[in-house]
């Protein structure tokens, strides 16, 4: 477990902190870090006032076991909570491989520097803005196409009512989503939690397929059983004019977040809400030749909303289950292969692999060495290789390189 010591928490841990490291470097003003086994502090990383992390130590047993690593991430997580975006470090320190492995990059004078802390926080929080706007103007929406559906005598118009209220369960769905697919990766979990946000995306295009069949099942019924046809009230064309223009603008404001933030569960919700002007289109147009031609077109309209709601539903399905089965980016993989072979030193690159998580993608590759290489040599490269990758693409999270040679 970790914990975090400032002012006199810090002052009563000194001396365990001295017992590990005799030379450690805090001040009293600094935060320290530590990690806890069985009570025991088996390392620790001080963080001082100006956010520059001025010394870090593992116990030596506890060494090359991701101790550090871990403990680095925990301080990026709480830092992030607190609405810190960066951290800075000496250049000087020792270890230079290690920093740049957990993140550091070289920044000016005698620094290093890890940026974009916040950016995870950002990103779930206008996920999570979005979607409540969303859950609300649907609320609104539902209540005043079903009132006013039921008054005026329209059937198109109660169903694309309860499409809106699907589009809140949908919505729903979203919100826990994104809330849990941006918690920070754990060792449970060492890619994330952003799955869930492509499995909520999967949830709503089920939603969406259940509605349609409800939708065209019972309008179908009632095309058999009635006999009397009733003309739709004027006024329901007034309420479907004011719903595709919310709704538009609600799907051009969601999907410009969702693109933004790289959230498959965002994307989906605005599809949705893509799928609600275009159903309340086919509504507008049923009402219209309802009052003016015959009414039994309001109700073949409203088996058509079932139609465009079950297509959108099936292709929101099928594009986040091409995340959720890690199909791979082409183009992406033809360009990493392209910028490792320009490094040199290599043979060749192979069995370049993609996994997505989120908005995160995480890639593994085999580079092929000349036999004679030495495995420092090739540890050494390889690393290059990695970290090169990390500074190019910026949505790869992280790099394994398999090393091959040649006979």
């Amino acid at each position: 477990m970790y914990r975090i010591l400032k002012g006199k928490t810090l002052a009563k841990f000194i001396e365990r902190l001295k017992e590990l490291n005799p030379d450690i470097l805090t001040d009293s003003d600094d935060t320290v870090f530590i990690i806890l086994s069985e009570e025991k502090i088996i390392g620790y990383a001080v963080l001082g006032k100006d956010k520059v992390l001025k010394d870090i130590f593992i116990e030596e047993s506890r060494r090359y076991s991701s101790s550090g690593t871990k403990l680095i991430e925990f301080i990026k997580n709480y830092l992030s909570a607190k609405g810190i975006d960066e951290i800075y470090l000496d250049r000087y320190l020792e270890n230079a491989i290690f920093f740049k492995k957990v993140g550091f990059k070289e920044w000016s004078g005698n620094l290093y520097k890890i940026d974009g802390l916040t950016a995870r926080e950002k990103r779930k929080k206008d996920g999570i803005r979005s979607t409540l706007i969303s859950i609300v103007i649907n609320m609104l929406l539902a209540g005043i196409k079903i009132f006013f559906g039921i008054i005026g005598k329209s059937k198109a118009l109660v169903a694309d009512g309860f499409h809106s209220v699907s589009d809140i369960v949908g919505s729903i769905v979203v919100l826990v989503g994104v809330y849990l697919g941006n918690k920070p990766a754990d060792e449970e979990h060492p890619y994330g939690h952003g799955k869930l946000e492509s499995i909520a995306g999967n949830i709503i295009g089920v939603i969406l397929v259940i509605t349609a069949y409800s939708l065209i099942v019972e309008n179908i019924g009632d095309y058999f059983r009635e006999t009397v046809r009733i003309i739709p009230e004027k006024i329901t064309l007034v309420i479907v004019l004011i719903a595709i223009a919310v709704k538009y603008v609600l799907y051009r404001y969601k999907y410009n977040v969702g693109m933004r933030i790289k959230n498959d569960a965002v994307i989906a919700d605005a599809r949705e809400h893509k799928s609600d002007v275009l159903s309340s289109i086919g509504v507008l147009v049923g009402i219209l030749l309802s009052i003016y031609v015959n009414p039994i077109f309001d109700l073949l309209l409203s088996i058509g909303v079932g139609l465009i709601i079950g297509k959108e539903g099936l292709h929101i399905i099928f594009q986040t289950s091409n995340n959720l089965m890690d199909v791979q980016d082409k183009k992406l993989i033809e360009e990493v292969d392209k910028y490792v072979n320009s490094f040199g030193f290599i043979e060749n690159t192979h069995d370049i692999r993609m996994k997505t998580s989120g908005n995160m993608i995480y890639l593994s590759l085999h580079i092929r060495l000349d036999g004679k290489m030495t495995i420092h040599e090739g540890h050494e490269l390889s690393d290059d290789i990695k970290y090169s990758i990390l500074n190019k693409f910026e949505d790869v999270g992280d790099v394994t390189i398999h090393m091959d040679c040649t006979i």
